[in-house]
């Protein structure tokens, strides 16, 4: 009920924030509103790390493209929690501890899925789903305009939740076809829910059964070790064939510009070793601020979106992405032999020598510019785009490392030439056929059927009709 007539000329009060009435709720006290905020940002800061520690070992394709861009997405979520945070009167201090003991047990239990099932029901049908009920708890109760700048950013994480949540019941879905693999699936959702009402819901507002007893743990207490060996699914085989030389290829000037850039597109199709062997940088490397892990987070997305531009690329070519084969010999090779901080420095001196002018990634784009293919020239120019700041992402958390940038830059030539040498054991694993003339003959074909197929299409939609002569 309207309280008193206002005349506000039409326009609409309060800046068009909230309603009169709505601004009268008193809400949520500054300190309820950080204890809620550090049960979010513990989760989200969960989140990544669980996607991070699972990305490399899990099969199938599209499921780490998703986590690729989802690890992302809960990364900047923490990082707008966390600037909230600090805005009232809390310095951040507490936001790496864990703010709840139960709550910690939840997501220790959801870390230690045995498969891709367990992964996306446990962050995709109960962690993600409780969070986007607590957001929309938090945004019905706090004071609208008062609390303002934290209705914004839970708006916006919550969007993204929800999409997030729409994928991963789509990608459930399609994995549990079977009675065997649709009964895993409800055992481990009914195990975690057990968690998950032990510690009250995220924001801890629920009721917690009396009696309830917890199924047996899978966690230990100690912290989860992750499985680096990277791992692609049925439909990808001979994944240590380096037979085809991709990075010769497009540089060959003797080629016909059309191979030169299939070999760019099948150059990008390879980068998903990348989130492969960056998914351990973030999870094995500890003790770093938040902005360490959100900028390797956004780097490992941007990779990931560089195998799918070659993905699309090769689609456009019509021919399956799977079909020919792509080499995880980087991932494995730096997974199994290197440190993290040894595979960082491996990955900048690989972007640093990417930037020169005439052979880098300037070189790669202006080629494509001499073709036909319109699409190729954007993804050049995004793909570009991004290893620029990958260059300085690099710099920033390995720079401080090192006496100065050029001992940075000769210790990570050096472990870069011993990496080419030590990685070649992997290659016995293949007999190492080249395929790219197969490859080659394929996309030709489907280009010849496919112009045949369009010229047959417009013939008859210009071809006038009986009636109309």
């Amino acid at each position: 009920m309207e309280r008193v007539p206002i005349n506000n000329l039409g326009i609409p009060p309060l800046g068009g924030v909230c309603s009169y009435a709505d601004a009268c709720n008193p809400g949520y006290s500054v300190e309820h509103n950080v204890d809620l905020l550090r049960r979010y940002n513990f989760v989200e800061t969960r989140l990544n790390q669980i996607a991070a520690a699972h990305l490399a070992h899990t099969p199938e394709w599209e499921v780490k493209c998703a986590l690729s861009y989802h690890l992302w997405l809960d990364s900047q979520h923490s990082v707008a929690i966390r600037i909230r945070v600090s805005e009232m009167r809390e310095p951040p201090l507490l936001l790496d501890r864990v703010p709840d003991a139960k709550l910690g047990a939840l997501l220790d239990e959801t870390i230690r899925a045995e498969n891709t099932i367990e992964l996306l029901v446990g962050v995709y049908r109960v962690i993600k789903p409780e969070l986007v009920r607590a957001l929309r708890k938090h945004l019905a109760e706090t004071n609208p305009l008062i609390d303002q700048p934290t209705c914004r950013i839970l708006k916006w994480n919550l969007q993204e939740e929800e999409e997030m949540i729409a994928w991963g019941e789509q990608a459930i879905t399609a994995l549990t076809q079977t009675p065997e693999a649709f009964e895993r699936a409800r055992t481990w959702e009914t195990h975690l829910r057990a968690f998950l009402d032990a510690a009250g819901g995220i924001p801890g507002d629920l009721v917690v059964p009396e009696r309830a007893v917890l199924p047996q743990l899978r966690s230990d207490g100690c912290t989860y070790e992750m499985d680096v060996v990277p791992q692609r699914d049925d439909r990808f085989f001979d994944c240590y064939n380096e037979a085809a030389l991709i990075d010769t290829y497009f540089r060959d000037t003797t080629l016909p510009i059309e191979e030169r850039g299939y070999a760019l597109y099948f150059k990008r199709l390879r980068e998903m070793d990348v989130p492969e062997w960056m998914a351990p940088i973030i999870y094995k490397t500890k003790g770093k601020s938040w902005d360490y892990y959100a900028d390797i987070s956004r780097q490992l997305w941007d990779e990931a979106r560089h195998a799918m531009m070659g993905e699309i690329g090769l689609y456009q070519a019509g021919v399956p992405f799977y079909t020919y084969p792509i080499t995880w010999t980087a991932s494995y090779s730096l997974n199994v032999d290197y440190t993290p901080f040894e595979s960082h420095l491996i990955l900048w001196g690989i972007e640093q020598s990417l930037m020169p002018r005439e052979t880098g990634k300037r070189y790669e784009w202006e080629l494509t510019r001499e073709g036909v293919d319109p699409l190729l020239t954007t993804f050049q120019d995004y793909d570009w785009a991004d290893e620029v700041l990958h260059v300085h992402i690099g710099r920033r958390w390995l720079a401080p490392e090192f006496n100065n940038l050029e001992q940075m830059r000769t210790t990570a030539m050096d472990a870069l030439k011993r990496w080419e040498v030590s990685a070649r054991k992997y290659k016995v694993h293949s007999e190492q056929v080249n395929w790219w003339p197969d490859f080659l003959a394929d996309v030709r074909e489907h280009s010849k059927n496919f112009a045949s197929k369009n010229s047959i299409e417009i013939d008859t939609i210009q071809e006038p009709s009986a009636q109309q002569e």
